[in-house]
């Protein structure tokens, strides 16, 4: 961060100030959930997002705002490590733990389940999905995994794609956690995206012929699980899934 940055004042009112000069100016709600409300807007005039974690009325106030803090502290710490290793995700330009709001740039495009309600051809749609499992597979290699990997959450920028919303992404070796990171995406493809049928095999397809020697990096403390490792877990949890409906 700049140093003027790190001369922020903030008004209880969520008024973001460098001396006289408003560094956030407040644009449109984008989304609305259970956990945060997110907006655009403009960061010194660069496009951004706003991420506002909501209180949770119904936990103690204290143990709410420890949360909270955990929480975006995580997301954030996962979107320096990614950046750090030149994976491409959204940058951080401030986080305000105190009114557990964070800020970041904007990534331009379409979202994937916008483009997929288009007419597209069936080989337009391969090439996207073929992408999607090789950006996937170059994530696990960071030894990240998302969390929550629908199709509202992978953006197409410029003919590239981009993965957003880290809440729920862990740094882990273990492989059921990169196991269910296909098993959410399956789950959302299989209930939003019917008529793709070949979607989850294309990008399987993909995510197996990767080439990790390439792009493999080592970590203390574990090892990344192989990409037939994961895959076979992933098949496992779809199974248990369907044992329990």
């Amino acid at each position: 961060m700049s140093r003027s940055i790190t001369a922020l004042n903030t008004s209880p009112l969520g008024v973001y100030k460098v001396s006289h000069m408003q560094v956030w100016i407040e644009g449109e709600k984008l989304h609305e959930g259970a956990e945060a409300i997110v907006k655009s807007g403009f960061w010194l005039g660069k496009p951004a997002i706003k991420k506002f974690r909501r209180p949770r009325k119904w936990r103690h106030p204290e143990l709410d705002s420890r949360l909270t803090k955990s929480r975006l502290t995580s997301e954030v710490r996962s979107l320096l490590k990614l950046q750090q290793l030149n994976f491409p995700c959204p940058s951080i330009f401030h986080l305000d733990l105190k009114n557990g709001i964070m800020f970041m740039e904007k990534i331009e495009g379409r979202t994937l389940v916008q483009i997929l309600k288009d007419e597209l051809s069936l080989e337009t749609s391969k090439e996207i999905f073929h992408e999607l499992g090789k950006i996937l597979r170059k994530l696990h290699l960071c030894g990240t995994t998302h969390g929550d990997l629908t199709t509202t959450n992978i953006i197409l920028n410029e003919n590239k794609i981009v993965l957003i919303d880290y809440g729920l992404s862990q740094s882990t070796f273990e492989v059921e956690s990169y196991g269910l990171d296909f098993h959410v995406l399956y789950e959302c493809l299989q209930a939003t995206h019917p008529d793709f049928p070949n979607a989850m095999e294309q990008i399987i397809e993909s995510y197996l012929n990767f080439k990790d020697s390439d792009n493999y990096m080592k970590f203390e403390g574990g090892t990344i699980p192989k990409a037939k490792e994961i895959i076979s877990r992933f098949e496992q949890i779809k199974s248990r899934v369907r044992y329990h409906d």
